[in-house]
């Protein structure tokens, strides 16, 4: 049985499940995170911080915009936010 909290809802032991939760409910900050994370590894192999960044803008835009569509699937389907 899981552990439960004060107000009876579950503990989420699945880590998957809390990562799609936070993205969920921080879609900008998963965007710059991975956006700022692409420009630092990108910019460590190519050694260009300019031509580095439309991509990485595009980037953290497809992963903001996939966070959005997590908030949208977890309402239709009542999941707990």
């Amino acid at each position: 049985m899981a552990p439960l909290l004060m107000d009876g809802t579950k503990v989420l032991t699945d880590p998957r499940v809390y990562t799609r939760r936070w993205a969920s409910r921080h879609p900008i900050y998963m965007g710059l995170i991975v956006g700022g994370l692409f420009y630092l590894v990108e910019t460590l192999a190519t050694g260009d911080p300019l031509g580095t960044i439309p991509f990485a803008v595009v980037i953290g835009a497809i992963f903001t915009l996939t966070s959005f569509g997590e908030r949208r699937r977890r309402k239709k389907h009542k999941l707990p936010d």
